[in-house]
Formats: structure tokens, C-alpha cells, sequence
């Protein structure tokens, strides 16, 4: 099978750093963006385990308001942009109109955050920052034959990526997001 989605991400704050400090009342706005996906279910293991690549892009609004830290006044805001490519393994119903699925996949997302105004103290980095890291997800979804070759789909995942960008200040963020997509896709 091969699928197009639209995916909202619905992140958990969790603090920006600098220089290993957290930025406390960090907030990670909610984002959304889309993927593409295909994969395959081998006859071999009764059309019920199967294995999946997909990759997919996201957005969010990052903002940490200004606060003292060890260095002084320290704040920082930026957008983050993310494209991942994961590898999973799947389990599924074989059933023959609705296929409900779960799996756990990694692999790697690279990130940007881009118009970066950070501060730590007189220490400051704006621009775009770059970063690649691991990344990992647990997913269920539920797919539904529209005909004997096309079919919708609705999924939850829960990702997770640490992204440690580039630059003088080290900025980094453990990114913890919950995506619900939907999407359309064809079997073969």
C-alpha cells in the first residue's frame, strides 16, 4: 500500500534549554503538517505483521519567556520545522473492510529552528539552527475500504525527538507530541 496524510500535532511543553539551563514556562504551540507513507503486509505472515516507511513534516511555535537564569535575563523563541523518516513494524486485524492496526517505529528527524532570537545573559544567537536526531513512535490506527483498492485511514501516534540544534548557546528541546493524521491511500 502507499498513503498521502494531514497530520495536527498536539506537543507537550517541555523546556527549551541554553547551555544546558531550562528556560522554564516554556510553551510548544500546537502545529500541524503531512506525510506520505507506504508498506507492506506479507502473505507469509498472514497479511498480519508487516513492516512501514513513511516520512512526514511538522511545525510548531517555540517560546520561552523571559526569566533569570545563572546568567542574567535568558529568553528565546523561534519556529521549528521537522521532517522525519521512520521505519515500523506493524500488527493488524486482517480483516476484509476494517483494519485496525498498532506498531513502534524509529528513525530520523532533521530539524530547524528557524528565526531564532535567543538570549543567555550578553550572549545572544539568532537565524536558523540546524540538528539531526533519533526519533521513535508508537502508532494505532483503524483502515476502512472505500473499494477494493482504495481506503481512508485515521492514526494516532505518539512521537518523540530530542533535537540539540547548532550555534553558540547549544539550544536544544525534547519534543514529546501527540499527531492524530488522516489520509488516503491505495493497496496493491
Amino acid at each position: 500500500y502507499a498513503a498521502i496524510y494531514l497530520l495536527g500535532s498536539l506537543a507537550k511543553n517541555r523546556n527549551l534549554t541554553l547551555d544546558g539551563e531550562a528556560l522554564p514556562s516554556t510553551i510548544v504551540r500546537n502545529g500541524g503538517g503531512g506525510g506520505f507513507k507506504a508498506g507492506v503486509f506479507p502473505a507469509f505472515t498472514g497479511y498480519m505483521l508487516g513492516i512501514q516507511a513513511e516520512s512526514f513534516g511538522l511545525g510548531h511555535e517555540v517560546t520561552a519567556p523571559t526569566s533569570i537564569g545563572s546568567s542574567g535575563v535568558q529568553s528565546g523563541r523561534g519556529t521549528l520545522l521537522a521532517w522525519t523518516t521512520m521505519v515500523s513494524l506493524l500488527i493488524q486485524y486482517p480483516g476484509t473492510v476494517l483494519k485496525p492496526y498498532a506498531g513502534v517505529g524509529i528513525g530520523w528527524s532533521s530539524s530547524y529552528l528557524v528565526d531564532a532570537q535567543l538570549t543567555k545573559g550578553s550572549v545572544t544567537q539568532t537565524g536558523t539552527a540546524r540538528d539531526t536526531s533519533v526519533a521513535y513512535q508508537y502508532l494505532a490506527g483503524l483502515r476502512a475500504q472505500v473499494t477494493e483498492r482504495v481506503f481512508l485511514f485515521g492514526e494516532y501516534k505518539y512521537f518523540a525527538s530530542r533535537y540539540q540544534w547548532d550555534g553558540n548557546l547549544e539550544p536544544s528541546l525534547d519534543l514529546r507530541t501527540h499527531i492524530v493524521a488522516v489520509g488516503v491511500g491505495l493497496s496493491f
